[in-house]
C-alpha cells in the first residue's frame, strides 16, 4: 500500500459498507434558483458603490442567508453529518474574519497585515481539513493515506509553480516583515492543499456529483481570492482589503451553501465501486504531470542559464524519473491486481474470514463475515474483533479478552477449534458459531491469526428438532410397548390357558423382541439426554472394586446362560477410590461385560480387572473372542455401529451401548479405549482419575 503513490489503473477501492446506502434526498431543486439569486446578489454588490449602505446591507444579508442555508443542510444531513458541520464551522469562521477585518478597517482606516482577522481566517482551515479527512475516509476507507500522499504531490507541485511567480517575490519583498510574509504564504499553501485533495477525488471518482464539484469550486474561489490579495501586497503592502476579495469570499460561501442543498448532498461520498482503465487514466496523468512539473521547471531554468552539461544531466534525470514512475506503476498495478483477486476469493467464501494482528485488531474481514455480523467494514477493521462480536457470554456476563480463544491463537503458535461459541451482531442479536483459528507465523514469530467461523444456527435448529422428535417418539412408544410386554408375559405364564410348543416358541420370540425394543428405546433416550446435557450425573467418591463387583453380580446370570465364566481380578487395588456416579458407572461396565459375553465362545473366560497407575484407576474388561479388525477399531464407538452386519441380529445389539458408555465416561472425567487382536480377543479400558485417601480425609475434616 505504501508504494501506491501514483494511483492505480484498474483496481477498485476497498468497500466501506455492504449495507445499502440511503438514496439521495428527494429535495426539490431549489438550489438552482438559489444559486441564480445569489449570483445576482453578488453582481449587485459589485455594482453598488463600495461602503454604501445598500452594498453593506446586501453583503450582510447574502452572507447570513448563505450561512443559514448551510446550517440547514448540516442539520438535516444524517449520512455525512460530520462533513457538513465541519464545513459550516469553517465558513462561519471565515465570515467572522471578514467581519472583523471590515470593522477594523472602518475604525482605523487600515488595520495592517496580518491582524486579528487573519488569525480567525487561519483558524477556519482547521475544521476545513477535518471535513476533508472525513470525506476521504468516507469515499476511500482504508486508503486515506494514499489520498493524502497523492494530494501532497499535487500540492507540492502547485506550490513549486506558484513559488516562481508569487512565493519567491513575497519572500524577497523588503516591504513585508517576517510575520506578514509567513501569513501571506500560508494562505495559498493551505488553499492548495485543500483544493488538490478535492481535485484528486473529483478526477478519480466514478460518480462526479454536482455536490463535490461545488465544494471544489468553493475552495478554488478562496484560492483565487488569496492569490489576488498576495499580489496586492506585493504591489502595495499598505493597501486595505479590496471589495473584490470580499465578493470572492462571499461567492465561495454561496457555492458551499448551494452544495449542501443539492439532491446528492447526503450521498455524494458513498464508497467508490470498480474503476475502469478509462476512468483512472485522468488521475494517473494528472499525478504524473505533478511529479514531472518540478523537474520540468528545473530544466527550464537550466536552459535559460545556458549551461549545456547541466542541461543534459537535468534531461537525463527527467527520463529516469519518467521510467521510475512507469516501473513503480507497473509494480503497484500487479500488487493491486493480486490484492483484488485475493479479496474476490475471500468474498466468495461462505465462511466468515477475519485477519487479526497480535492485539486482536481486525486487519481484514471478508463479505461473509460482515454479512453474518451485519457490520460495515469500518465497524470491524481497526477494532478488536472480540470487543465487537464476542464480548459477552450467552448469559450476558462479561467475556474478558484474555479468556477469548482468539487471545490464545494470536499469542501462541497453536491452532484451535471452538464449536460452542456465540457471536453478537451489530443489532444486538447473537448466533452460534464454529470457529477455526490458525496463527500467522513469520520467521518463527506469531504476528497474528486468521479465524474462520460458520453460522450453525440452522444445524442447531435441526439438531433440536431431531432431539424433540426422538424424545417424543421414544416416549410415545413406551406406553404401547409396556402394554404389549405385559400381555406377552401373561400369555407365556399360562394364566390364560395352556400353550402348545409352537405357540410357546412364538410367544418367547415375541417377548424377546419386545425386550430388545425396550432396550433400544432406553438407549435412544439416554443418548438424547446426554446430547442435550439433561442426563444428570451425581458423582460421589466410591470404591472402584465395589463398582466392579456390582457390575459382575448383575451380569452373572447372562454369563451363565451363555456358558461364559466371569472372573473379577481386584489384585491389591481394593482401596482404590474414584469420584463417579455409581449407577452410571455400573451401567458402563455392564454394557462392556455384555458385549464381551456376546462375542465370546462357550467356555471362554471374561476377566474384569481393577488397576491403578500414577493418578488413574482403570477398569479392564478382557475377552478371548474373535477380536475386532484393525480397520473397524476407530468405528466401534460410532452410533449404531457394528463390527459385523450380522452382529445386531445375532446378539440383539442396538449399536448404542458403546457410544453411551463412552459419553458417560468422558463426562465423568475419564477415557474409554479399546485394544484388540483379531482372533485373540479384545480389552476395553475405562480410565478414571482416582481420589487420594488423604484428600478424602481433608474433605471430611
Amino acid at each position: 500500500m505504501g508504494l501506491r503513490w501514483f494511483g492505480s489503473v484498474d483496481v477498485p477501492s476497498r468497500r466501506h459498507s455492504d449495507l445499502p446506502e440511503p438514496p439521495p434526498r428527494p429535495w426539490p431543486r431549489l438550489w438552482v434558483p438559489g444559486v441564480v439569486a445569489a449570483t445576482a446578489a453578488l453582481f449587485a454588490i459589485a455594482a453598488l458603490p463600495t461602503g454604501s449602505s445598500a452594498s453593506d446591507f446586501l453583503v450582510l444579508t447574502t452572507a447570513l442567508t448563505a450561512l443559514v442555508i448551510l446550517f440547514g443542510g448540516a442539520l438535516v444531513a444524517r449520512n455525512l453529518r460530520v462533513i457538513w458541520w465541519a464545513l459550516l464551522a469553517s465558513e462561519t469562521l471565515a465570515m467572522a474574519g471578514i467581519a472583523v477585518a471590515t470593522i477594523l478597517a472602518r475604525s482605523n482606516g487600515w488595520a495592517g497585515f496580518p491582524n486579528v482577522s487573519d488569525l480567525i481566517n487561519i483558524a477556519a482551515y482547521v475544521p476545513a481539513f477535518i471535513a476533508l479527512g472525513a470525506l476521504i475516509r468516507r469515499i476511500y476507507p482504508g486508503r486515506n493515506s494514499e489520498a493524502w500522499i497523492d494530494s501532497t504531490i499535487l500540492t507540492v507541485t502547485a506550490a513549486g509553480v506558484m513559488a516562481l511567480f508569487l512565493i519567491a517575490p513575497l519572500m524577497a519583498s523588503e516591504q513585508l516583515d517576517g510575520a506578514a510574509t509567513a501569513v501571506a504564504i500560508m494562505y495559498p499553501i493551505l488553499d492548495l492543499a485543500l483544493l488538490s485533495s478535492l481535485v484528486w477525488m473529483l478526477i478519480g471518482s466514478t460518480r462526479r456529483t454536482v455536490t463535490l464539484a461545488l465544494i471544489t469550486a468553493s475552495f478554488l474561489v478562496s484560492l483565487v481570492a488569496d492569490v489576488i490579495r498576495d499580489v496586492g501586497l506585493l504591489i502595495n503592502p499598505e493597501a486595505p482589503t479590496t471589495p473584490s476579495l470580499t465578493d470572492l469570499r462571499l461567492a465561495g460561501l454561496v457555492l458551499l451553501a448551494a452544495a449542501a442543498w443539492t439532491p446528492t448532498a447526503e450521498s455524494f461520498a458513498q464508497r467508490q465501486g470498480d474503476r475502469s482503465h478509462a476512468r483512472s487514466t485522468p488521475r494517473l496523468a494528472f499525478l504524473a504531470l505533478g511529479v514531472l512539473a518540478i523537474p520540468g521547471i528545473v530544466v527550464f531554468e537550466v536552459w535559460q542559464s545556458g549551461d549545456q552539461a547541466v542541461l543534459l544531466l537535468a534531461l537525463a534525470a527527467m527520463i529516469v524519473i519518467i521510467l521510475a514512475v512507469w516501473r513503480i506503476q507497473l509494480l503497484v498495478s500487479a500488487v493491486e491486481h493480486q490484492r483484488r483477486l485475493t479479496e474476490l476469493v475471500l468474498d466468495s467464501a461462505g465462511d466468515g474470514i477475519v485477519g487479526l494482528d497480535r492485539d486482536g485488531m481486525v486487519l481484514f474481514a471478508n463479505l461473509a463475515a460482515r454479512k453474518m455480523l451485519r457490520c460495515r467494514e469500518s465497524d470491524l477493521v481497526g477494532h478488536r474483533f472480540h470487543d465487537v462480536a464476542h464480548h459477552e457470554r450467552p448469559d450476558g456476563s462479561s467475556f474478558p479478552w484474555t479468556e477469548c480463544p482468539m487471545h490464545s491463537a494470536v499469542t501462541s503458535a497453536e491452532p484451535g477449534f471452538q464449536s460452542d461459541q456465540r457471536y453478537i451482531r451489530r443489532d444486538g442479536t447473537s448466533f452460534p458459531v464454529e470457529i477455526v483459528l490458525s496463527p500467522l507465523i513469520v520467521d518463527g514469530v506469531v504476528t497474528g491469526a486468521v479465524q474462520s467461523f460458520r453460522d450453525v444456527s440452522e444445524r442447531e435448529e435441526v439438531e433440536e428438532l431431531k432431539r424433540q422428535f426422538v424424545s417424543v417418539v421414544s416416549h410415545e412408544l413406551r406406553t404401547p410397548l409396556t402394554s404389549i410386554r405385559g400381555s406377552l408375559q401373561m400369555l407365556t405364564s399360562g394364566i390364560l390357558g395352556p400353550l402348545n410348543d409352537d405357540q410357546q416358541e412364538l410367544l418367547t420370540m415375541a417377548q424377546g423382541n419386545s425386550t430388545r425394543l425396550g432396550t433400544l428405546i432406553d438407549d435412544i433416550l439416554d443418548l438424547e439426554r446426554l446430547d442435550s446435557g439433561r442426563m444428570p450425573l451425581s458423582p460421589t467418591v466410591v470404591n472402584a472394586a465395589t463398582i466392579a463387583q456390582e457390575a459382575v453380580n448383575g451380569i452373572t446370570g447372562a454369563a451363565a446362560a451363555a456358558g461364559v465364566p466371569l472372573r473379577l481380578d481386584i489384585g491389591g487395588q481394593s482401596d482404590a477410590m474414584i469420584n463417579v456416579d455409581p449407577n452410571r458407572m455400573v451401567q458402563v461396565l455392564t454394557n462392556l461385560l455384555g458385549n464381551a459375553i456376546k462375542f465370546s465362545e462357550r467356555g471362554a473366560e471374561v476377566v474384569v480387572s481393577v488397576k491403578t497407575s500414577d493418578s488413574m484407576t482403570s477398569f479392564e474388561v478382557t475377552d478371548h473372542g474373535r477380536g475386532i479388525p484393525e480397520d473397524r477399531l476407530e468405528h466401534v464407538f460410532d452410533r449404531f455401529g457394528q463390527v459385523d452386519e450380522g452382529d445386531a441380529r445375532r446378539g440383539s445389539g442396538t449399536g448404542l451401548g458403546l457410544p453411551i458408555a463412552k459419553e458417560i465416561v468422558e463426562r465423568s472425567g475419564g477415557t474409554l479405549s479399546v485394544e484388540s487382536s483379531l482372533g485373540k480377543g479384545s480389552t476395553f479400558v475405562v480410565a478414571l482419575p482416582h481420589v487420594e485417601m488423604a484428600s478424602i480425609g481433608e474433605g471430611h475434616t
